[in-house]
C-alpha cells in the first residue's frame, strides 16, 4: 500500500506547473523563440 501511495506522489511531482503536459510546454518555447525571431528579422530590416 505504501508503495502505491510512493507511485502516486511520484506521478503528481512529474506534472508540469501551468500546462496539462511536458508537450505543451515545448510547443510555447518553440512559438516563443519563432516570435523572437520575428521580431528581430523586423527590428534589422527597420533599422538598415
Amino acid at each position: 500500500m505504501k508503495n502505491q501511495n510512493s507511485e502516486k506522489a511520484e506521478k503528481d511531482q512529474e506534472k508540469p506547473p501551468i500546462f496539462s503536459s511536458w508537450n505543451w510546454w515545448y510547443v510555447a518555447i518553440l512559438l516563443n523563440l519563432a516570435v523572437l525571431i520575428l521580431l528581430f528579422y523586423l527590428f534589422t530590416k527597420a533599422f538598415e
